[in-house]
Protein backbone atom coordinates (compact mmCIF):
# COMPACT_ATOMS: atom_id res chain seq x y z
CA UNK A 1 0.00 0.00 0.00
CA UNK A 2 1.06 3.27 -1.03
CA UNK A 3 1.99 5.50 2.45
CA UNK A 4 -0.05 8.18 2.73
CA UNK A 5 1.35 12.17 2.11
CA UNK A 6 0.45 14.80 4.73
CA UNK A 7 1.61 18.41 4.79
CA UNK A 8 2.32 19.16 8.31
CA UNK A 9 -0.10 22.21 9.61
CA UNK A 10 0.44 24.43 12.43
CA UNK A 11 -1.44 27.35 13.76
CA UNK A 12 0.62 29.55 15.97
CA UNK A 13 -0.32 31.40 18.90
CA UNK A 14 0.72 33.40 21.62
CA UNK A 15 -0.28 30.65 24.52
CA UNK A 16 -0.93 27.32 22.33
CA UNK A 17 0.00 26.15 18.87
CA UNK A 18 -2.43 23.92 17.32
CA UNK A 19 -0.34 21.73 15.32
CA UNK A 20 -1.85 18.41 13.11
CA UNK A 21 -1.33 16.41 9.62
CA UNK A 22 -3.63 17.96 6.81
CA UNK A 23 -4.64 15.57 4.09
CA UNK A 24 -4.89 15.89 0.42
CA UNK A 25 -8.58 16.17 0.90
CA UNK A 26 -8.74 19.26 3.56
CA UNK A 27 -8.86 16.85 6.56
CA UNK A 28 -6.97 16.82 9.52
CA UNK A 29 -5.93 14.18 11.99
CA UNK A 30 -4.18 13.72 15.03
CA UNK A 31 -4.49 17.52 15.95
CA UNK A 32 -3.60 18.49 19.50
CA UNK A 33 -1.88 21.94 21.17
CA UNK A 34 1.56 22.24 22.58
CA UNK A 35 2.31 24.87 24.39
CA UNK A 36 3.83 28.19 22.41
CA UNK A 37 7.67 28.10 22.93
CA UNK A 38 8.35 32.20 23.61
CA UNK A 39 10.86 31.84 26.27
CA UNK A 40 13.85 31.90 23.90
CA UNK A 41 12.40 34.91 22.46
CA UNK A 42 11.46 35.06 18.58
CA UNK A 43 14.53 34.06 17.00
CA UNK A 44 14.63 31.19 19.18
CA UNK A 45 10.32 30.47 18.40
CA UNK A 46 11.62 29.87 14.72
CA UNK A 47 13.56 26.49 15.51
CA UNK A 48 11.05 25.81 18.00
CA UNK A 49 8.23 25.68 14.86
CA UNK A 50 10.80 23.91 12.97
CA UNK A 51 11.27 21.12 15.55
CA UNK A 52 7.68 20.65 15.74
CA UNK A 53 7.35 20.23 11.92
CA UNK A 54 10.01 17.81 12.98
CA UNK A 55 8.78 15.80 15.41
CA UNK A 56 5.20 14.94 14.35
CA UNK A 57 6.67 14.29 10.88
CA UNK A 58 8.88 11.49 12.73
CA UNK A 59 5.69 10.29 14.75
CA UNK A 60 3.96 9.28 11.95
CA UNK A 61 6.59 6.23 10.00
CA UNK A 62 3.57 5.35 7.93
CA UNK A 63 3.14 8.75 5.76
CA UNK A 64 5.41 11.07 3.76
CA UNK A 65 5.47 14.51 4.89
CA UNK A 66 5.05 16.22 1.62
CA UNK A 67 5.19 20.61 2.86
CA UNK A 68 3.81 22.60 6.33
CA UNK A 69 1.59 25.05 6.36
CA UNK A 70 2.29 27.22 9.11
CA UNK A 71 -0.10 30.09 9.82
CA UNK A 72 0.98 33.36 12.31
CA UNK A 73 -1.64 36.65 13.87
CA UNK A 74 0.04 39.61 12.76
CA UNK A 75 1.16 41.30 8.92
CA UNK A 76 2.12 38.63 6.79
CA UNK A 77 3.09 38.57 3.48
CA UNK A 78 1.55 35.48 1.91
CA UNK A 79 3.17 35.78 -1.38
CA UNK A 80 7.15 35.56 0.56
CA UNK A 81 6.20 33.88 3.74
CA UNK A 82 7.71 36.87 5.23
CA UNK A 83 6.47 38.03 8.79
CA UNK A 84 5.99 41.86 8.70
CA UNK A 85 5.16 41.83 12.04
CA UNK A 86 3.73 39.59 14.68
CA UNK A 87 4.42 41.31 18.06
CA UNK A 88 2.45 38.60 20.00
CA UNK A 89 5.80 36.57 19.34
CA UNK A 90 8.10 38.93 18.92
CA UNK A 91 8.49 39.05 14.95
CA UNK A 92 9.21 41.66 12.95
CA UNK A 93 10.27 41.48 9.86
CA UNK A 94 10.87 37.64 9.58
CA UNK A 95 11.51 35.61 6.14
CA UNK A 96 9.50 32.57 7.83
CA UNK A 97 8.96 30.46 5.01
CA UNK A 98 12.59 30.30 4.07
CA UNK A 99 13.83 29.62 7.04
CA UNK A 100 11.73 26.85 8.21
CA UNK A 101 12.39 25.40 4.83
CA UNK A 102 15.82 25.50 5.63
CA UNK A 103 15.53 23.75 8.55
CA UNK A 104 13.15 21.13 7.66
CA UNK A 105 13.76 21.01 4.01
CA UNK A 106 10.40 20.96 3.09
CA UNK A 107 8.31 22.99 0.79
CA UNK A 108 6.08 25.35 2.97
CA UNK A 109 3.45 27.79 3.13
CA UNK A 110 3.46 30.47 5.84
CA UNK A 111 -0.25 32.80 6.25
CA UNK A 112 -2.58 35.17 8.36
CA UNK A 113 -3.87 32.93 10.76
CA UNK A 114 -7.54 34.77 10.02
CA UNK A 115 -7.04 34.62 6.06
CA UNK A 116 -5.80 30.84 6.48
CA UNK A 117 -9.46 30.64 8.35
CA UNK A 118 -11.33 32.59 5.81
CA UNK A 119 -9.74 29.75 3.03
CA UNK A 120 -10.97 27.15 4.90
CA UNK A 121 -14.61 28.56 5.26
CA UNK A 122 -14.48 29.50 1.36
CA UNK A 123 -13.22 26.22 -0.12
CA UNK A 124 -14.72 24.19 2.78
CA UNK A 125 -17.16 25.67 4.84
CA UNK A 126 -20.16 28.01 4.83
CA UNK A 127 -18.42 30.10 1.75
CA UNK A 128 -17.77 26.98 -0.68
CA UNK A 129 -19.29 27.69 -3.77
CA UNK A 130 -19.02 31.84 -3.27
CA UNK A 131 -16.92 34.22 -5.24
CA UNK A 132 -17.20 36.82 -3.31
CA UNK A 133 -17.32 36.56 0.36
CA UNK A 134 -16.02 38.25 3.56
CA UNK A 135 -15.11 35.91 7.00
CA UNK A 136 -15.48 37.59 9.71
CA UNK A 137 -14.46 36.44 12.90
CA UNK A 138 -15.56 37.87 16.37
CA UNK A 139 -13.07 37.23 18.70
CA UNK A 140 -10.58 39.01 20.83
CA UNK A 141 -10.13 40.97 17.94
CA UNK A 142 -11.43 41.51 14.43
CA UNK A 143 -9.90 40.55 11.64
CA UNK A 144 -11.67 39.78 7.80
CA UNK A 145 -10.17 37.66 5.10
CA UNK A 146 -11.60 39.24 1.86
CA UNK A 147 -12.36 37.20 -1.25
CA UNK A 148 -13.29 39.19 -3.81
CA UNK A 149 -14.03 37.99 -7.76
CA UNK A 150 -13.14 34.09 -6.68
CA UNK A 151 -8.97 35.81 -5.13
CA UNK A 152 -8.44 36.13 -1.97
CA UNK A 153 -6.87 39.90 -0.93
CA UNK A 154 -3.40 39.67 0.55
CA UNK A 155 -1.79 43.46 0.01
CA UNK A 156 1.44 42.66 1.10
CA UNK A 157 -0.22 41.38 4.01
CA UNK A 158 -2.44 44.80 4.91
CA UNK A 159 -5.91 43.37 3.79
CA UNK A 160 -8.86 42.59 5.51
CA UNK A 161 -8.18 44.75 9.02
CA UNK A 162 -11.79 45.54 9.12
CA UNK A 163 -11.41 45.83 12.69
CA UNK A 164 -9.58 48.97 12.51
CA UNK A 165 -12.00 50.52 10.60
CA UNK A 166 -13.28 53.78 13.23
CA UNK A 167 -17.01 53.78 13.75
CA UNK A 168 -19.38 55.77 15.63
CA UNK A 169 -20.72 53.54 17.80
CA UNK A 170 -17.06 53.64 19.33
CA UNK A 171 -17.50 56.93 20.43
CA UNK A 172 -13.99 57.78 21.83
CA UNK A 173 -12.66 54.40 22.98
CA UNK A 174 -8.94 54.12 22.38
CA UNK A 175 -7.51 50.76 20.70
CA UNK A 176 -4.85 48.86 21.30
CA UNK A 177 -3.39 49.66 18.04
CA UNK A 178 -3.31 53.76 18.11
CA UNK A 179 -6.31 54.68 16.70
CA UNK A 180 -9.90 56.25 18.71
CA UNK A 181 -12.74 54.43 18.24
CA UNK A 182 -11.95 50.95 15.90
CA UNK A 183 -15.09 48.86 15.53
CA UNK A 184 -13.16 46.01 17.38
CA UNK A 185 -13.60 48.18 20.51
CA UNK A 186 -16.82 47.46 21.06
CA UNK A 187 -17.94 44.70 18.44
CA UNK A 188 -15.44 42.06 19.68
CA UNK A 189 -16.31 39.58 22.30
CA UNK A 190 -13.85 41.65 24.38
CA UNK A 191 -15.49 44.48 23.44
CA UNK A 192 -19.25 43.65 24.08
CA UNK A 193 -17.50 42.61 27.65
CA UNK A 194 -16.16 45.63 27.86
CA UNK A 195 -19.44 47.99 27.55
CA UNK A 196 -20.98 45.44 29.72
CA UNK A 197 -18.74 46.32 32.28
CA UNK A 198 -19.01 49.76 31.50
CA UNK A 199 -22.81 49.87 31.28
CA UNK A 200 -23.48 48.03 34.47
CA UNK A 201 -20.52 49.48 36.37
CA UNK A 202 -19.66 45.64 37.52
CA UNK A 203 -15.87 44.94 37.78
CA UNK A 204 -16.70 40.91 37.59
CA UNK A 205 -14.06 39.02 34.85
CA UNK A 206 -16.68 38.16 32.04
CA UNK A 207 -16.24 36.51 28.81
CA UNK A 208 -18.20 37.19 25.60
CA UNK A 209 -20.25 34.02 26.29
CA UNK A 210 -21.06 35.25 30.14
CA UNK A 211 -22.59 38.07 28.61
CA UNK A 212 -24.40 36.62 26.56
CA UNK A 213 -25.86 34.22 28.68
CA UNK A 214 -27.03 37.14 30.91
CA UNK A 215 -28.09 39.06 27.65
CA UNK A 216 -30.62 35.80 27.26
CA UNK A 217 -32.03 35.81 30.64
CA UNK A 218 -33.27 39.49 30.07
CA UNK A 219 -29.80 41.64 32.00
CA UNK A 220 -30.19 45.00 30.22
CA UNK A 221 -26.84 46.05 30.10
CA UNK A 222 -25.76 43.03 28.54
CA UNK A 223 -28.31 43.10 25.80
CA UNK A 224 -27.54 47.05 25.47
CA UNK A 225 -23.50 45.52 24.69
CA UNK A 226 -24.83 43.26 21.94
CA UNK A 227 -26.81 46.49 20.63
CA UNK A 228 -24.04 48.84 21.05
CA UNK A 229 -21.94 45.67 19.04
CA UNK A 230 -24.56 45.25 16.39
CA UNK A 231 -24.65 49.34 15.46
CA UNK A 232 -20.88 49.09 14.98
CA UNK A 233 -21.30 46.14 12.62
CA UNK A 234 -24.04 47.88 10.33
CA UNK A 235 -22.04 50.89 10.25
CA UNK A 236 -18.69 48.71 9.01
CA UNK A 237 -20.37 46.11 7.06
CA UNK A 238 -22.29 48.90 4.71
CA UNK A 239 -18.98 50.45 3.96
CA UNK A 240 -17.87 46.90 3.12
CA UNK A 241 -21.23 45.91 1.31
CA UNK A 242 -20.87 49.35 -0.82
CA UNK A 243 -16.86 49.03 -1.69
CA UNK A 244 -16.41 45.25 -2.33
CA UNK A 245 -20.50 43.76 -3.27
CA UNK A 246 -20.04 40.65 -1.00
CA UNK A 247 -22.16 37.77 -1.80
CA UNK A 248 -22.06 36.34 1.38
CA UNK A 249 -21.13 37.12 4.74
CA UNK A 250 -19.48 34.24 7.29
CA UNK A 251 -19.47 35.47 10.89
CA UNK A 252 -17.10 33.59 12.88
CA UNK A 253 -14.87 33.59 15.88
CA UNK A 254 -15.68 32.91 19.41
CA UNK A 255 -18.80 35.74 19.16
CA UNK A 256 -20.74 33.79 16.37
CA UNK A 257 -22.26 31.89 19.15
CA UNK A 258 -23.69 34.76 20.50
CA UNK A 259 -25.21 34.87 16.99
CA UNK A 260 -29.05 35.02 17.86
CA UNK A 261 -28.17 38.04 20.32
CA UNK A 262 -27.06 40.20 17.06
CA UNK A 263 -27.25 38.46 13.45
CA UNK A 264 -31.24 38.88 12.83
CA UNK A 265 -30.71 42.36 13.70
CA UNK A 266 -27.30 42.82 11.69
CA UNK A 267 -29.13 41.40 8.81
CA UNK A 268 -32.36 43.82 8.92
CA UNK A 269 -30.46 46.97 9.43
CA UNK A 270 -28.12 46.51 6.75
CA UNK A 271 -31.24 45.76 4.49
CA UNK A 272 -32.89 48.94 5.50
CA UNK A 273 -29.60 51.29 4.66
CA UNK A 274 -28.57 49.71 1.26
CA UNK A 275 -29.96 51.17 -1.74
CA UNK A 276 -28.54 50.19 -4.93
CA UNK A 277 -26.30 47.77 -3.24
CA UNK A 278 -26.03 44.13 -3.12
CA UNK A 279 -27.45 42.43 -0.24
CA UNK A 280 -25.18 39.80 0.97
CA UNK A 281 -26.38 36.44 2.48
CA UNK A 282 -24.98 36.99 6.39
CA UNK A 283 -24.27 33.32 7.73
CA UNK A 284 -22.29 32.01 10.74
CA UNK A 285 -19.12 29.83 10.33
CA UNK A 286 -19.41 26.23 10.07
CA UNK A 287 -15.43 24.63 10.53
CA UNK A 288 -15.44 26.04 14.36
CA UNK A 289 -12.09 26.82 16.15
CA UNK A 290 -9.86 24.66 13.54
CA UNK A 291 -10.49 26.62 10.63
CA UNK A 292 -7.39 28.44 10.69
CA UNK A 293 -5.78 24.97 11.31
CA UNK A 294 -7.66 23.74 8.14
CA UNK A 295 -6.46 26.86 6.35
CA UNK A 296 -2.86 26.38 7.21
CA UNK A 297 -2.93 22.24 5.61
CA UNK A 298 -4.83 23.97 2.18
CA UNK A 299 -2.60 26.55 1.44
CA UNK A 300 0.71 24.23 2.51
CA UNK A 301 -1.42 21.67 -0.38
CA UNK A 302 -1.44 24.95 -2.75
CA UNK A 303 2.40 24.70 -2.46
CA UNK A 304 3.40 21.20 -2.98
CA UNK A 305 0.66 21.15 -5.97
CA UNK A 306 1.97 24.53 -7.42
CA UNK A 307 5.73 23.11 -7.25
CA UNK A 308 4.80 19.59 -8.89
CA UNK A 309 2.95 21.33 -11.44
CA UNK A 310 6.34 23.36 -12.24
CA UNK A 311 8.64 20.09 -12.39
CA UNK A 312 6.11 18.82 -15.02
CA UNK A 313 5.76 22.02 -16.64
CA UNK A 314 2.36 23.12 -15.99
CA UNK A 315 3.08 26.22 -14.51
CA UNK A 316 5.94 28.41 -12.27
CA UNK A 317 7.12 28.20 -8.51
CA UNK A 318 8.88 31.31 -7.91
CA UNK A 319 10.55 29.64 -4.25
Amino acid sequence: MKAQEFVVALDLGGTLTKIGYAHADGTLTGVERRRTHLADGGAGLVGWLAEQITDVTLARPDGVCVGYGVVVPGIIEMTTGRVKAAPNVGWYDVPLRQRLTELTGQLGAVGHDVRSGGLAEWRLGGGAGVSNLLFLPLGTGIAGAMVVDGRMLDADGYAGEIGHIPVAAAGDIPCACGQIGCLETVASAAGVVRTYRRLSGSARELTGRQVADLARTGDAAAQQSFAVATDALVEALTLYVTLLGPEMIVVGGGLSGAADLFLPQLTAAIRDRLAFQRMPRIVTAVLGADAGLIGAGLAGWDRVRSARLAVTGGGDEHG
